[in-house]
């Protein structure tokens, strides 16, 4: 047992390691030379790292907003960093999150196989994560034993991971650069919406993505660019308004705001551009491998990917989608003080920008401009309230989810919450 945790926990755990192996095996199975082994699955893996650490670095830097932004809506919400609240998080439920992880993951691969549904979830961080919110809802809402609980959310993740990249992969046809993959990603739930409220709502000739801008800015057009002019100057009107003497105590290391505010965003520049390299070397290397995947093991299988690999295409839906579902965030918090709800909650900046791009993009694709900010909106009030109906249901895991519940957390969560509790757990 101490084995298999450990292999769980260092090894199946890591994203790049399961990255690495499907490409190694689609490669094998299509019996390439060993110098093509070597070499496709060294790139595919340094190219997943390169978006990994990349979206993760970005996630970081938007932090300080936090507690700027609690500060400029006197708001006591408690935000842990994200170490402190993953140590918080994995206490109570760490074992039955490796072991669901782990399981619901061959159930997956089993449902590919042998049901109509032929995807592979290769976002091994994403399913995870999820796997404790799994673990949290049984083990705080029900009366389950160990190996019950185990095996229950092991299914649930399971159908979780093969029905998020099924309902996902016919909406795919309408993204550039969706070629040949679905999406694998939490924000499957905010996607579908967005793409349907596209439809109904918006005017798909309108591409957000054509706005046209005065030559003079021009330089927006590039993402790298148009991010770190924008990230920089949030993060100066957020000091302002927050008090720049305060934030130079409290929050920049004693820096002035202009330095502090540059810094970050130019950070913010560096790490989109990482993961615009990582997606370029990923995507020249996996798509050719799974081949063999598809071929061989689970026919006509499509792999999950992250959702980074569609930013290089929709720089504008990126900014315009992250800038929207903030400002329903802060929106839905209004909402929920009129209302009296007795949890602060506090708009989570990494799912805000990740989620709230993605939408965007979906939006996009099936209703324009409108649709666009129709579907990131929509996205940005699914974040603040759901987090909000589904903190009472997740005991300790709440930390991390101030941080990182994303769209699908946010709406399934709270429903299967509501529904353990409705049949007595």
């Amino acid at each position: 047992m101490d084995f298999l945790m450990y292999l769980i926990n260092n090894i199946f755990s890591q994203a790049v390691f399961v990255i690495g192996a499907v490409v190694l095996v689609g490669l094998l199975i299509q019996r390439k030379s060993f110098d093509s082994l070597v070499s496709s699955t060294v790139k595919t893996m340094i190219g997943f790292l390169l978006i990994n650490t990349g979206a993760q670095s970005l996630g970081v830097s938007l932090l300080p907003l936090q507690p700027m932004l609690s500060k400029v809506f006197q708001l006591n919400a408690e935000i842990p960093t994200l170490e402190e609240a993953q140590m918080e998080s994995f206490v109570e439920i760490g074992t039955e999150m490796a072991l669901i992880f782990a399981l619901g993951f061959i159930i997956h691969i089993l449902f590919a196989r042998i049901t109509p549904f032929k995807y592979v979830h290769l976002s091994a961080h994403v399913s995870f994560f999820y796997a404790g919110l799994i673990a949290a809802l049984l083990k705080f809402g029900t009366n389950m034993g160990f190996i019950p609980l185990v095996l229950t959310g092991s299914l649930i993740l399971g159908f979780y991971l093969t029905f998020t990249c099924s309902y996902v992969a016919p909406l795919m046809k309408n993204i550039k650069g969706g070629e040949g993959f679905t999406l694998g990603h939490s924000s499957s739930s905010g996607v579908w919406i967005a793409a349907k409220l596209g439809g109904l709502l918006g005017n798909k000739k309108n591409d957000l993505e054509d706005i046209k801008i005065p030559k003079s800015l021009n330089f927006l057009r590039e993402m790298t660019i148009a991010l770190t002019v924008i990230m920089t100057l949030l993060f100066l009107v957020v000091s302002l308004i927050s008090n720049p003497a305060w934030v130079a105590d409290n929050i920049s290391g004693g820096r002035d705001i202009v330095t502090f505010s540059l810094l970050n965003g130019l950070q913010f520049g560096l790490w989109i551009t990482i993961i615009l390299s990582g997606v370029r070397m990923l995507l020249a290397e996996i798509i050719p491998a799974f081949h063999g995947i598809a071929d061989k093991l689970i026919p006509n299988a499509k792999p999950g990917l992250d959702v980074p690999l569609l930013f290089p295409n929709y720089p504008t839906s990126v900014i315009v989608g992250f800038l929207t579902s903030l400002v329903a965030g802060f929106v839905g918090m209004f909402i929920l003080a009129v209302v009296d709800y007795p949890i602060a909650v506090f708009p989570a900046l990494i799912p805000t920008f990740f989620t709230g791009a993605v939408t965007a993009i979906f939006g996009n694709s099936t209703g324009g401009i409108r649709g666009a900010l129709i579907g990131s909106f929509t996205n940005g009030l699914i974040l603040i309230i759901g987090q909000a109906l589904l903190l009472p249901h997740i005991g300790s895991y709440g930390s991390i989810m101030r941080i990182l519940s994303e769209t699908d957390y946010a709406l399934y969560g709270p429903l299967m919450g509501m529904l353990l509790k409705l049949i007595g757990g």
